[in-house]
């Protein structure tokens, strides 16, 4: 049997996500296992992943033209033809594959498959799709399907958000940006733009907050100056926020805090990098997760200033030694509605009914870590998501009836820019820079 081409690898890795369910990132690496008997292709994995990154984010409007130009769906056992016309489609509308080769790409795809019997349905469909691209573009209606979203997740982001519902899909449908965090403690985030721009990479400083900077083209870590060195780490701006919500200063020594759910340690090294003087940092999180963390620290010489512990935050007493925080924080599991554009599969993945499980494990976290916190203490809740069920309902189930927890006021924190809501600071894509998160700095009565 001939090897799969990349097109038909591409079709099988979106048909892994969009029908089953299954990460990209982990359909990309299970499609990308070598092939014994098949030549080495220069770029072959890079380009599936263009396809597929981008056929997943635009999976919803190509599958509305789609049932514009196809007579009657395919039958389920046939679906990876589906896929390659998705995928087909996408080449020609934002890549820079010449349109014929797009088709002709994609009619290879089935040669020598059972699937070859739908090689003039695919050139017929393409071609199709070439002649009335606009047509049928204008026939979809100004909803979910046109913005390329899950109607449920449109429909919420509507209802919440109004007013930025525009910017917010717009934004959740581009490719991100690649933004770094410069480690304070090697070097200052001038110097190191300087550095950038003496190896002929453009980029420019953060907007928000006072450690990133942003290039111009992503690269692969392994070309950014310094990035093996613990110069630099990969951190969305809104996320290297949370040491400003958390109201920490390099000022105060002596306190003792915990990242509570610290995979893969992007929050446990901002802290560590920003707070030299604490008196002690925790980070904990599921053991299949926290190698990550233990490597970010190590790249960064951070190492011997945290203790990493692999347990579940739900269950203290298999790792906690019983001494109070005097800070948390509580970067908790969430949908992710906030960072689409770096994981586009979360419009797949995710359902309606996932939403309401989520805030009760948040809940759940919460309401644990609580019990860790000292009197006196803060605790920062953090989430990716912009849907209130999963932020300011959180909070707001969290503090009814009790008397040790009060909501600090976020809106005039230097930086830290959003929309302030109840309880907290909402951040998102498209109208603020960086990716969506919210913010909630929560303190114990003493």
């Amino acid at each position: 049997m001939k090897p799969p081409t990349l097109q038909m690898s591409a079709a099988r890795t979106v048909l892994a996500v969009v029908d089953h369910g299954r990460s990209l990132d982990a359909a990309l690496a299970a499609e990308a296992q070598p092939d014994d008997h098949a030549p080495p292709q220069p770029n072959a994995h890079a380009l599936v992943r263009e396809i597929c990154y981008g056929a997943c984010r635009h999976y919803h409007y190509f599958d509305g033209i789609l049932a514009r130009l196809l007579s009657k769906p395919l039958r389920p056992h046939d679906r990876v033809v589906h896929f390659i016309l998705v995928n087909g489609c996408y080449q020609i509308e934002h890549m820079r594959t010449p349109d014929h080769a797009a088709v002709s790409e994609s009619v290879a795809a089935v040669a020598g498959t059972r699937f070859s019997w739908a090689d003039s349905l695919i050139n017929g469909v393409l071609r199709n799709f070439l002649r009335r691209r606009e047509q049928l573009k204008n026939a979809l209606a100004p909803d979910a399907a046109r913005c390329a979203f899950p109607a449920w997740l449109y429909r919420e982001i509507v209802a919440h958000w109004s007013q930025h519902a525009g910017d917010i899909v717009a934004a959740s449908n581009r490719k991100p940006p690649l933004t770094l965090r410069v480690n304070r403690r090697k070097m200052g985030r001038d110097a190191y733009l300087e550095r950038l721009s003496q190896a002929g990479i453009d980029a420019s400083p953060t907007t928000d907050s006072e450690l990133g900077v942003t290039l111009a083209r992503p690269l692969p870590v392994e070309r950014i100056p310094g990035f093996a060195d613990g110069l630099a780490s990969v951190q969305d701006e809104s996320a290297q926020l949370a040491l400003a919500a958390s109201g920490l200063s390099a000022a105060e020594a002596g306190r003792r805090v915990l990242d509570g759910c610290a995979a893969p340690g992007g929050k446990t090294c901002l802290l560590l990098e920003a707070l030299p003087q604490l008196a002690g940092l925790v980070a904990v999180d599921l053991p299949e997760r926290v190698d990550a963390i233990t490597r970010d620290l190590a790249r960064l010489g951070l190492s011997n200033e945290a203790d990493v512990v692999a347990g579940d935050l739900t269950q203290p007493a298999a790792w906690w030694d019983g001494a109070l925080f005097d800070h948390i924080l509580l970067d908790v599991p969430c949908s992710g509605s906030g960072i689409i554009r770096r994981h586009p599969d979360i419009k797949h993945r995710r359902r309606a009914e996932d939403i309401a499980k989520f805030a009760q494990q948040q809940f759940n976290l919460l309401s644990k870590a609580w019990s860790l916190l000292a009197g006196g203490g803060t605790l920062l809740y953090v989430t990716c998501s912009i849907l209130p069920a999963e932020n300011d309902a959180v909070i707001a189930q969290f503090i009814a009836g009790r008397h040790d927890a009060s909501p600090q006021t976020l809106d005039s924190t230097p930086g830290l820019e959003g929309v302030a809501t109840e309880w907290g600071i909402q951040r998102l894509p498209g109208v603020h820079p960086g990716d969506g998160f919210y913010f909630c700095l929560l303190k114990r009565a003493s």
